[in-house]
């Protein structure tokens, strides 16, 4: 890792006045949500941003790698799509935070909806949102999603959320409930592509994500009868064999 921190867009277009951004986060939920709106709004990829002073990670599917940040659009959707697989080290997400934001200024971008997720919240089948008073005037009058009631933000999320508090540009931070135990909440992913579509009035179909959903669901709950078959025998010997 480099003391510099840089940041390099390549871009085929500039991005729509709206940009919704999804981070590496618990649970792979905002991923895992932009992507299937991705895959099923049809986007395709516009751009990428490369990054200097960073751990390098190199992505890749079926053998063939792809950029970590990627952006995503398509002729007649007001909305650009910004995904990154990168971790930023906590030392590093205000200067990543920072330089981003400089990018989204001379892009002209009006608006920026953060994908997230944060363990335990409850009751888990809720989305809750922290949000510039533009944003929720704009986004979240007319929708049912509660404000997050107390904590603090941070990396990358809180140096956008803090610029929006004294600029023009609208943010905001829509969190879906993750099971802390699970590497993959795809429940939370379907409740976050459920959230976004109703937000911006996609009209995504959500069939196929909830049926990975539930194929997902019944794997870790196999999983968990097996350890919890594994663990019984021994525990039975401890109840028989007081000494042992």
């Amino acid at each position: 890792m480099t003391d510099e921190l840089t940041l390099e867009v390549d871009t085929d277009e500039p991005p729509e006045s709206t940009l919704i951004v999804a981070f590496p986060g618990p649970g792979m939920v905002g991923i895992s949500a932009a992507q299937y709106l991705i895959e099923q709004l049809e986007l395709t990829e516009t751009g990428h941003i490369q990054t200097g002073g960073l751990p390098a990670i190199t992505p890749y599917v079926d053998g063939r790698p792809y950029h970590h940040t990627r952006l995503f659009s398509s002729p007649g959707l007001e909305c650009t799509l910004l995904i990154s697989e990168l971790p930023i080290p906590v030392q590093l997400s205000e200067p990543f935070g920072r330089i981003l934001l400089d990018w989204i200024d001379e892009r002209a971008v009006e608006e920026v909806t953060l994908l997230t997720s944060i363990p335990g919240l409850e009751p888990a089948s809720e989305l809750w949102y922290v949000a510039s008073d533009d944003y929720r005037d704009v986004r979240l009058s007319d929708v049912s999603i509660p404000p997050l009631q107390g904590g603090f933000l941070t990396g990358s999320n809180a140096s956008l959320v803090a610029r929006a508090m004294d600029t023009s540009l609208r943010v905001g931070v829509i969190a879906a409930s993750v099971d802390p135990g699970l590497p993959l909440d795809a429940n939370a992913a379907l409740r976050l592509v459920e959230g976004i579509d109703h937000l911006y009035g996609f009209d995504v179909d959500t069939t196929q994500l909830r049926e990975f959903a539930d194929r997902t669901k019944q794997h870790y709950q196999g999983l968990m009868a097996q350890l919890e078959a594994q663990q019984r025998p021994q525990s039975k010997m401890t109840d028989d064999y007081g000494f042992m």
